[in-house]
């Protein structure tokens, strides 16, 4: 009896004679996204790794990745003709480098130079807690929220206050309509995040599962209910972080019932990218909003953890007193160093 090993060395000659699957094919390198002259291409290069580095000792090294893994998507998008938040790989690595400068200065506590920057702080910072406690309340990072209020506020703050004059007539007579009528035919997004009262009124399952709504408190039912709960700062944000636990948790694969803390710094990106343009997002798209908003997240990460004075395009860093505040007095032993 021939024994197995006639059939063993048929299949191990079926398998040598099959065609082997293609490997994946290898990430460009960054200098092949880069289309200048070999030394204008290099001082790039130059700058990226910098930034990379800046951030990796700012914020980690899982920070790091997702600015180089926001840095290449930009890049690639400007190649391809896709969308992009800018013409040139040499102003989106610029734009960068002021983010990393106004964050290496808040992280330090110094005076933040945000004038070149496109952003609202004057909309965030007086919201901190509100921000703080409707992030924490849905457990992802305030960082994120607190960026979509800044992409929001400052698409309202552009035309010299023209588009904000009419969004607030607009809000204003809708819900004057949606009081008397039941519902209105416009304006239907509304305050600090601009959420819509179709998607506020969606989020009570998910709200009361994180226990983040007062059973207290009866959930809106109607447009003219939601819309007024959304005119209150702290429930319009609430609102916005349980949609966005609601996409996060979708495109992250996890269960919608899941409500473990978020904390992958690719959420800085994903957060206000989804919020302002789900299928842009969705066709891995960068626009102004999405790329800004990555570092806003990040910015605001850090800075929301202190107390800042906006002045002439510049925060300044307030001193808190209290218990510990004063440096200890000196002692009345006189301290000898050899």
């Amino acid at each position: 009896m021939p024994g197995p090993w006639p059939a063993l060395l048929f299949a191990l000659l079926l398998f040598l004679a099959l065609p082997i699957p293609p490997s994946p094919p290898a990430s460009p390198s960054l200098r092949e996204l880069l289309p200048y002259p070999r030394e204008e291409g290099e001082a790039l290069v130059a700058l990226h790794l910098a930034n990379k580095a800046s951030l990796h000792l700012l914020l980690g090294e899982e920070v790091a990745r997702a600015y180089d893994r926001l840095l290449r998507l930009e890049l690639k998008n400007q190649l391809a003709g896709k969308r992009s938040a800018f013409p040139s790989p040499k102003e989106a690595l610029q734009a960068a480098r002021l983010w990393i400068l106004a964050l290496g200065q808040a992280k330090r506590g110094q005076a933040v130079d945000l004038y070149s920057l496109p952003t609202a702080p004057h909309h965030v910072l007086p919201h901190a807690r509100e921000i703080r406690m409707a992030a924490g309340a849905l457990r992802i990072p305030y960082g994120v929220l607190a960026a979509i209020v800044d992409n929001e506020q400052h698409g309202g703050d552009k035309a010299l206050g023209l588009s904000r004059g009419v969004r607030e007539v607009a809000d204003g007579l809708a819900q004057g309509l949606a009081a008397r009528e039941g519902q209105a035919p416009f304006s239907r997004t509304l305050g600090l995040a601009q959420m819509s009262f179709e998607d506020a009124l969606k989020q009570e399952p998910r709200l009361r599962r994180f226990g983040a709504w007062d059973p207290a408190r009866p959930f809106p039912k109607t447009e003219a209910e939601a819309r007024k709960a959304l005119l209150d700062p702290y429930l319009n944000l609430l609102f916005a972080a349980s949609r966005l636990r609601g996409y996060f948790n979708a495109l992250l694969g996890l269960p919608p019932e899941d409500t473990r803390p978020l904390e992958d710094p690719w959420l800085y990106y994903l957060g206000p990218a989804w919020h302002n343009y789900p299928l842009r997002a969705q066709n891995l798209e960068t626009w102004e909003d999405s790329f800004h908003g990555f570092f806003k997240g990040l910015f605001y990460q850090v800075a929301l953890e202190g107390r800042w004075h906006l002045q002439n395009g510049r925060l300044l860093p307030l001193k808190t007193w209290g218990p510990g505040a004063f440096p200890p007095p000196p002692s009345p032993t006189p301290l000898y160093v050899p």
